[in-house]
């Protein structure tokens, strides 16, 4: 079967280089013509491990065929998978003009006798794969199977997600016939398998992310909460990781960083949409994202309260391993600050030059060598992966604030949010 995937962003560039290193041949196109292009040109549109090499080998052998008409690969298509964005609006409810545009285009091309399946990758709240598909889908004279498929691939990670995942999940309506298409997607069939309704599998990304911002947010508050009283944040972290029977596991429960990225500030502000639409009262889920405010704001109270005017951020996206900013803590407090006098410097090797200087021109101009970026600064604000790298450069009167994933550097010139 002929793989088609419309959006080349995160997800969908990840669908393209996995599925073709699995053998299928897979059509690709995004609105914007340059990201063609760069697939056309044998490279990733985006910073994400391993994803450039499998682009440039599809591209060479051609399973991975870039193609400026959507319409085109549409109609060629056996499987048409849509990754297009899905952000808020202002008021936190989803924007899901980019996927009522293309399935739009989907239901254009189908003509009789055509049979094919429609994946949905793109986060949307429950209902919506459903309610598109009888707007726009529901009249094509040919067969069309509508699927909504989750993504929990991880940035910095998602080459590796695509083929070890925890569960394999699939929504779908009652009566259609589906083991194709799970045969095709399930690449690691060790795992559990999840044949579910379509709001099922559309809520489970939701179930996920609130769970994952949840973690962050709890480990902040109990742990600067236990700062506060004196306890040794070191051990008590350590004592509460350490149980992985009924703390479920170590992953996002550290203290440390506010969470940012595409996913879970999106994600939770489609669930206090939801939220305010009930009738009944909740306390926690509208909260997380006021206490990552919070912390967000703590973080330049304490920059704030140094005096000094040049600063240094060494890490500047989100995490290890994806030039992802949107949303990234360290950008939001970078934002805050430029709106004063402060002079300020960037250093973070998973910047992707060319994205930054299309999408955050502001940005581009501010980016150095990590030995000049050190040398110029008051204050150095480290994060991600870097202290290491930081510690031999930094110099005796340099404030550091450590915001690392190495949280338990210390030092009497070292600070950090708890330790």
């Amino acid at each position: 079967m002929k793989i088609g995937v419309l959006g080349l962003g995160y997800v969908g560039i990840v669908n393209v280089a996995c599925l073709s290193k699995q053998g299928h041949t897979v059509l690709c196109n995004d609105v914007k013509p340059q990201k063609v292009d760069r697939v056309r040109q044998g490279r990733s549109p985006i910073n994400e491990p391993q994803v450039n090499e499998l682009i440039a080998a599809g591209v060479k052998n051609g399973t991975i065929i870039p193609m400026d008409d959507p319409d085109a690969l549409i109609r060629e298509a056996d499987v048409i998978i849509t990754c297009v964005g899905t952000p808020s609006k202002v008021n936190g409810e989803v924007n899901l003009d980019y996927l009522h545009n293309v399935i739009q285009d989907i239901a254009r091309n189908i003509k009789k006798g055509d049979t094919k399946y429609v994946v949905c990758r793109s986060t949307v709240p429950p209902g919506t794969t459903e309610r598109v598909f009888n707007t726009y889908l529901n009249k094509t004279e040919g067969k069309l199977i509508p699927v909504f498929y989750p993504e929990f691939l991880r940035e910095g990670s998602a080459v590796r997600d695509f083929y070890d995942y925890g569960r394999f999940v699939l929504g779908t309506r009652k009566g259609d016939e589906v083991q194709e298409l799970v045969d095709l997607l399930h690449v690691n069939k060790e795992r559990p398998t999840f044949i579910t309704d379509l709001r099922t599998a559309e809520y489970s990304k939701y179930i996920d992310n609130s769970f994952h911002a949840l973690k962050i947010v709890f480990a902040n508050e109990i742990f600067s909460l236990a700062h506060e009283h004196g306890v040794d944040v070191k051990d008590a972290h350590a004592i509460f990781t350490a149980d992985d029977k009924l703390n479920i596991s170590t992953r996002y429960l550290r203290p440390g960083l506010p969470f940012g990225g595409s996913c879970l500030p999106k994600d939770l502000r489609e669930l206090q949409y939801l939220v305010s639409k009930s009738q009944r009262e909740f306390a926690l889920l509208p909260s997380l994202i006021e206490s990552n405010d919070a912390f967000i704001q703590s973080l330049v109270e304490q920059i704030k309260s140094k005096g000094k005017k040049k600063i240094a951020f060494i890490g500047l996206s989100f995490k290890n391993d994806s030039d992802d900013l949107r949303e990234s803590p360290m950008l939001r407090v970078l934002d805050i600050l430029k709106q004063e006098d402060y002079e300020i410097d960037i250093c973070d090797d998973d910047l992707e030059m060319s994205n930054l200087r299309v999408d955050f021109p502001y940005l581009f101009r501010m980016v150095k060598e990590m030995k000049a970026c050190v040398e110029r600064a008051e204050i150095l604000i480290v994060s991600k992966r870097y202290m290491n790298a930081v510690l031999p450069l930094k110099k005796k009167d340099q404030v550091l604030l450590n915001y690392s994933d190495d949280q338990y550097v210390q030092g009497e010139d070292i600070e950090s949010l708890y330790v």
